[in-house]
């Protein structure tokens, strides 16, 4: 029995530790001359994560990127991992010493010479992390070679495309737009199947490059798929002036988005009402894809700081469509949105102490969507009851 017990906290143990070492392992209690040491016998370049405590993005790459088994894999096998805190101890140091201004930021220094020779930051998809460690050990696509070579005049097309991908990854959207454009200036057409994943990928909003695919829409389907041509033309006018957006060829989503456009355009006059039968009739309309529907609604329906202030059939209009996003968002793990609601709930009781009257979302059932507020994801089926 013993030996049974004692088997099953192995085990146990064992899953507990796999769980710890499915992400970055990063070395901790090391100091810099260590780590030096380290990646010089081992033949690596040294990762650093330049964090701070204060910070928002760093503590969402650690717990959404940093912690998943194949960013895990990658870096283990291919750098030694740091992560300093650039306001403690000989972080200060090193953060002044590699240039840190942001965070977060992510160094890989050669160990031969202290040297940084690739530079990252940002918030990034763990797709677009593993990129940024791969570009770290290619010579020609680290961000200090991009950058000198694009300064010294070099205009090569597979040399934009790094470029444009290494600045679309740090956020830098005037040089992806500069890069670009030099792209097809120097004899690149939208139409190369290279050229298109980079536009796709990396240019966003009403530009001419748009309206090109708008006005050769048959074609550009053709090549691609209607399905990624809709998807391009549809994420591109989510937001935008209405007369450019109607002009465009008709695709789908484009109705869908002029109609929140509308939406957004009354809320900003203050004309609430028209807004508010706008959005109900769009949660009635079951042609309509209310995921997507809750997607903007998030935004729509935010509650914020200036809640007080608003009028009273608006703030109360808000109250019920935050409460058709928490019951009714495919995504039960999304905390933001029960965060959102349980705030707009408090919100409600303080008003309630002045004689203010429930609003009517709260005192009856739900008019459309669940009736019953729970966490139950909508693919977990009920058990069936036993048969008596």
């Amino acid at each position: 029995m013993k030996k049974y017990i004692l088997l099953i906290f192995a085990c146990i143990y064992a899953i507990h530790l796999s769980a710890q070492n499915a992400g970055i392992n990063f070395l901790h209690g090391t100091t810099w001359t260590e780590a030096v040491a380290k990646a010089k016998a081992e033949n690596k370049l040294i990762f650093i994560d330049f964090y701070t405590q204060w910070c928002g993005p760093c503590l969402n790459m650690a717990q959404t990127v940093f912690s998943l088994p194949t960013v895990g894999y990658y870096y283990n096998q291919t750098f030694i991992n740091l992560k300093i805190d650039a306001e403690e101890g000989e972080g200060i140091t090193l953060a002044k010493k590699y240039g840190v201004r942001s965070y977060p930021t992510y160094a890989f220094i050669d160990p031969a010479t202290e040297e940084i020779v690739h530079h990252s930051s940002s918030r990034q998809t763990p797709e677009q992390f593993i990129q940024t460690g791969k570009d770290a050990t290619v010579p020609t696509k680290r961000s200090f070679y991009l950058q000198d070579q694009y300064t010294k005049g070099n205009r090569e097309r597979a040399f934009l495309i790094d470029y444009i991908n290494y600045h679309y990854s740090v956020y830098a959207r005037k040089n992806v737009q500069a890069a670009f454009d030099e792209l097809i200036k120097g004899g690149a057409k939208l139409t190369d199947p290279d050229v298109w994943e980079v536009y796709v990928n990396t240019i966003n909003g009403m530009n001419p490059y748009l309206k090109q695919v708008s006005d050769n829409y048959a074609d550009f389907c053709q090549r691609f798929g209607k399905k990624n041509v809709d998807a391009k033309l549809a994420k591109e006018t989510s937001y935008g002036e209405l007369a450019e957006i109607e002009a465009l060829c008709n695709y789908e989503g484009k109705d869908f988005n002029l109609k929140m456009i509308r939406i957004n355009n009354d809320i900003r006059e203050q004309k609430y009402e028209a807004a508010a039968t706008q959005i109900d009739a769009m949660i009635a309309d079951t042609t309509i894809n209310q995921q997507e529907l809750i997607g903007r609604l998030k935004f729509i329906a935010r509650l914020g700081y200036k809640a007080e202030e608003l009028p009273e059939f608006w703030f109360n209009k808000c109250v019920g469509y935050l409460q058709y996003i928490a019951y009714n968002q495919t995504d039960r793990d999304d905390a933001f949105i029960h965060q959102e609601y349980a705030a707009a709930l408090e919100m409600v009781l303080r008003k309630l102490n002045g004689k203010a009257p429930i609003p009517a979302s709260l005192s009856t059932e739900p008019a459309y969507g669940k009736k019953v507020y729970n966490m139950r994801p909508d693919a977990l089926k009920m058990k069936p009851k036993r048969k008596k």
